[in-house]
C-alpha cells in the first residue's frame, strides 16, 4: 500500500523520509477560483473568506493537485456575498475599519484604515469593549469540520485556532503607532499584548477541545517579525516585550496537548521576513514548524538554514510568491521547486509550500508545474 498524504506529512514531522516530500498550498479567493476554472472543477463549495480574501481549498481540489495538508480553523471568517461583492468598507469585531482596496496584481483585500486604539492609554485597556471572537457554536462547528475531514479524507489537518497577538496590535494602533509605542512605552505594548494573548490562548484551548484529536500540526499564530532584509523588531524589544507573550501562548498550547492529548502535535508558527537571528529564542520556546521560509530574505538561505537548525525545525514554505511563482515562467517555477527539495528535503522536515498564500498574480499553470516539480523531484530517496 502507498502513503497516504497524512501519514506523508506526519513521517516529514518526525524527521523522516516517506515516499515524497508533502504538499501544502493556501489559496487567496481570486486565485482559487481561477484555478478550480482552469481544472474545470465545477462544483458549488460553501467558500469563506477572511479579510484578507484566503479561502480553504476543497479536498476535491488538494486531491486533483496533489497536495496533502489543509487548515482547520476556528472562529468562521466574515462570509462573502453573492457572487463576492463586498462593501467598501466594514468594521470588524475589534472595531478596526477596514477599506476595500484592489491589489496591483488583480483581486481585493481589506485594508485597516481606522485604528480605535491609536491614541490609548493604560486606562483605556480597562473599559475597551473587548470583542468575543469565539461565539456559541463555534467550537461544536469545529468539531464536525474536523472529524468530517478527518474520516473523509487522507490529507492531514492544521489547525489554526486562537487568531494573532501582534498583528492584532497592530490593527488596533496602526503601525506606525505600534512601532514607537514598542520603543518608547514598552508597558503599554506590553499591557496590551497581555490582553490579546489571553484572548489567543482562548481560542486555541477551545479549538484543541473541539478538534484537537483530528488535527496533525497547530498553527500558533501568525505574526511577522521580519522585514525583507532585516528583523522588524530590535533584539532587545524581541526578547524582553514580543517573544515572553509567544512563548506564554505557545506553552500553554503545549502544556494543553500533552495534557489532554494522546498524539504529539508539534508547534508550527508563521513569521514573514528575514527572521533567522529570532530563530535560535523561538525554537527554546518550543517551535518545530516554521513557515513560511521567505527565501529571497537576507539570511534566510535554504542550504543555511538546513545546516544549522535542520536537525531540530521542520520548514513549510521556500517556494517563493514575490517573484517566482507570480512572474516567473513554469520552468523558473520548476527549477525554484527542484532548488528548495535539494536544499531542505533531505531526512525528512520539509513540507513544500508556497511563502504566502497565493493571490491573483500567480496563474494556474505555474502553480502546477510547482506540484508536478515536487513530485517528480521530490520522491525519496532524492535524486539531484
Amino acid at each position: 500500500m502507498g502513503w497516504t498524504s497524512r501519514e506523508r506529512v506526519c513521517a516529514v514531522l518526525r524527521h523522516e523520509e516517506p515516499d515524497r516530500v508533502p504538499i501544502d498550498v493556501q489559496c487567496g479567493l481570486d486565485f482559487y477560483l481561477n484555478l478550480k476554472s482552469f481544472l474545470g472543477l465545477d462544483f458549488d463549495e460553501p467558500l469563506e473568506a477572511n479579510y484578507f480574501r484566503e479561502v480553504i481549498p476543497h479536498p476535491r481540489v488538494c486531491a486533483r493537485m496533489g497536495w496533502d495538508a489543509v487548515s482547520v480553523k476556528l472562529s468562521k471568517p466574515r462570509k462573502a456575498v453573492d457572487n463576492f461583492i463586498e462593501p467598501a468598507e466594514v468594521v470588524d469585531a475589534w472595531g478596526v475599519h477596514r477599506r476595500r482596496i484592489v491589489l496591483p496584481g488583480g483581486g481585493i483585500q481589506y485594508e485597516a484604515v481606522f485604528h480605535p486604539l491609536a491614541n490609548a492609554c493604560l486606562d483605556d485597556l480597562e473599559t475597551y469593549p473587548w470583542p468575543d471572537p469565539y461565539p456559541s457554536g463555534t467550537a461544536e462547528a469545529t468539531e464536525k469540520q474536523a472529524q468530517w475531514m478527518f474520516e473523509n479524507t487522507e490529507l492531514a489537518l492544521i489547525g489554526r485556532f486562537g487568531g494573532t497577538i501582534i498583528e492584532q496590535a497592530i490593527d488596533l494602533m496602526g503601525f506606525e503607532k505600534w512601532l514607537m509605542t514598542t520603543a518608547l512605552d514598552p508597558e503599554f505594548a506590553g499591557a496590551l499584548l497581555d490582553r490579546l494573548t489571553a484572548i489567543a490562548i482562548q481560542g486555541d484551548r477551545i479549538g484543541l477541545q473541539a478538534a484537537g484529536r483530528f488535527i496533525q500540526i497547530l498553527k500558533v499564530s501568525g505574526d511577522d517579525l521580519g522585514m525583507q532584509t532585516r528583523t522588524l523588531y530590535s533584539p532587545r524589544t524581541f526578547r524582553e516585550l514580543l517573544m515572553p507573550r509567544l512563548r506564554k501562548r505557545w506553552q500553554a498550547a503545549r502544556n494543553y496537548i500533552d495534557e489532554n492529548l494522546d498524539a504529539a502535535i508539534p508547534l508550527m508558527f508563521h513569521t514573514d521576513g528575514a527572521v533567522r537571528p529570532f530563530i535560535p529564542d523561538m525554537l527554546d520556546a518550543g517551535l518545530v514548524v516554521l513557515n513560511p521560509v521567505q527565501p529571497n530574505c537576507t539570511g534566510m538561505e535554504l542550504e543555511g538554514l538546513k545546516r544549522d537548525f535542520g536537525d531540530k525545525l521542520v520548514f513549510h514554505g521556500a517556494i517563493d510568491v514575490q517573484s517566482v511563482l507570480p512572474f516567473g515562467t513554469p520552468e523558473q517555477v520548476r527549477l525554484s521547486t527542484r532548488h528548495a527539495i535539494q536544499a531542505l528535503a533531505a531526512g525528512g522536515g520539509y513540507i513544500l509550500s508556497p511563502s504566502h498564500f497565493v493571490q491573483s498574480d500567480t496563474s494556474p499553470e505555474n502553480i502546477i508545474a510547482m506540484t508536478e516539480a515536487a513530485h517528480e523531484f521530490g520522491s525519496y530517496p532524492l535524486k539531484l
